[in-house]
């Protein structure tokens, strides 16, 4: 409780779903509905809000925003990179919220030769 009291700290060994800091979420949208605009999430490279993970990482792997939202940088990420985005198991209809970007390695099965050609992504 005294480095973060946003967070609780488990025992060794217990491992915990990422929130994608919740806390912070809520803190960037009641800062946005304060000053009666929309939540800025990569617009022109300004944030409302950054989850831990992506404050910290120095090469800005992560990007979180709003899907809907087409000049968000999260939406720009997924119209530029058709070829590399997916979801884990999306192929079940899950309808995953985590699109990842990858390198097209395996492309000699006949469907993800199809799916590379046709810019939907693969794994």
């Amino acid at each position: 409780m005294v480095l973060n009291p946003d967070v609780t700290v488990r025992s060794h060994g217990v491992m915990e779903k990422c929130s994608f800091c919740v806390q912070r979420l809520q803190e960037g949208k009641l800062k946005a509905k304060r000053e009666s605009r929309t939540l800025l999430t990569g617009q022109n490279n300004q944030w409302d809000l950054k989850t831990a993970c992506q404050q910290a990482c120095p090469t800005n792997v992560f990007t979180f925003g709003n899907v809907n939202d087409p000049t968000s940088a999260v939406s720009q990420g997924r119209r530029d990179n058709p070829k590399r985005s997916y979801g884990v198991i999306e192929f079940l209809h899950t309808l995953p919220n985590i699109t990842y970007l990858t390198r097209i390695r395996n492309v000699d099965t006949p469907v993800m030769l199809e799916k590379h050609e046709e810019g939907e992504g693969g794994a």
